[in-house]
Order: structure tokens, then sequence, then C-alpha cells
């Protein structure tokens, strides 16, 4: 897996404003959608992977693991603009902000992995 980062991103304030501080606590959609890519995920403390899978029907999802460390996979060999939008909406839609759903045929699935880890395990054990 690689980390990915986006050093071409070169969206800017209005010239003459300085860039407003983006945190967990008070993130906006249009800090999310606005500032560059890197801004975003330094200041939130996301850290994003291209992950290993090549199912075309995976775009992307996010992790969020102990003491709320934030970490979004993307699919490998995507366009990078397709990987922006989404690693974008995907943190707009962790912080639940309001963000207009994404269009067909994309879809959001929301899934607590620990629960499913759980039960899979007390199932085994039983067997």
């Amino acid at each position: 897996m690689d980390i990915l980062s986006q050093p071409t991103d070169t969206r800017q304030a209005t010239p003459g404003q300085a860039e407003p501080a983006i945190t967990r606590t008070t993130a906006t959609v249009a800090q999310i959608m606005g500032l560059t890519l890197d801004q975003v995920l330094t200041g939130l403390d996301i850290r994003v992977i291209e992950s290993s899978i090549t199912d075309t029907n995976f775009y992307g999802g996010v992790h969020i693991g102990n003491g709320g460390k934030i970490t979004i996979l993307t699919s490998p060999g995507r366009d990078p603009r397709i990987t922006d939008t989404l690693v974008r909406f995907l943190i707009a839609k962790t912080f639940d902000l309001d963000v207009a759903d994404l269009p067909a045929p994309f879809g959001v699935e929301y899934t607590d992995i620990t629960e499913q880890a759980r039960n899979a395990w007390v199932k085994a054990v039983s067997a």
C-alpha cells in the first residue's frame, strides 16, 4: 500500500487572505472542499493509503481506529481527480457534515466491522 500525496493540488485562499485553520471540531464542508487536500489531511490528522483492493465496485473506505485515528483507503489505479473527490467526500461524511450524496452508481455503506469481527470470532469459538 502506498500513502498518497497530492503535490499538484494548488487550490489557494483568495489572494491576500490567510488560509483558515481546519480542526476536527470546526471543520466545514467549504474547508474540506476548498483547502488543498494536504492542508485538510494535515489539519484533521487523516492518513490516506492506496489499498490493494482491486474490486471495480470499491472506490474507498474509512477506518476509524483506537483514539479516533482516521485512515482513508482508496482504490488503486483510479483517476487522481476521482480519488481527490472521494477522499474529500469521505472526510465530510466521517465528520457527519451536510454534504450531498454522490450520484449513481456510487453509494455509501456503513459497517461496524468491530461487531462483525466479534460475531465471527464467537461463532468460530462456539463451533
